[in-house]
């Protein structure tokens, strides 16, 4: 798995952020190019996913979340590169609506399969990665 930032913020070290993107890969079973960019416009959101088939993932990170909100962010939309990848999720386009597992699926933001599963996994990793992995010195 290779990755690269654009835009990292100060507060988060180059080890950090090593420990966070190959632990969600590891966690998640990805092993795709992987793109993290800070300087994306995010308005009033945490994050984002995009998915080629050519180019790999890539993924934004609001810089104004504090650094373990950027973690959780990573993992959360992490699940998302894995769900694409995996081709569980198909984003819809235009008028049409997402796939999940080959179905059409219509929901608010919450109830959506994909977010649900985001969300439950976002919160089993930072569960081991905030008490296992992380160290003192990069907390």
């Amino acid at each position: 798995m290779y990755y690269s930032t654009y835009g990292k913020p100060s507060k988060v070290s180059n080890p950090l952020m090593d420990k966070m993107v190959i632990f969600a890969a590891d966690f998640l079973e990805i092993d795709e190019t992987i793109e993290v960019d800070f300087e994306a416009d995010f308005d009033d959101i945490a994050g984002f996913c995009d998915y080629d088939k050519e180019e790999g993932v890539t993924i934004g990170i609001n810089p104004n979340l504090s650094r373990t909100e950027i973690c959780k962010t990573l993992f959360h939309e992490m699940v998302h590169a894995k769900q694409y990848i995996k081709g569980e999720l198909v984003s819809g386009i235009g008028r049409k609506p997402s796939r999940w597992l080959g179905k059409e699926v219509e929901a608010d933001y919450m109830d959506l399969p994909w977010e649900r599963e985001a969300y439950e996994h976002e919160a089993a990793m930072w569960a081991i990665f905030s008490t296992e992995i992380l160290t003192s010195k990069l907390k």
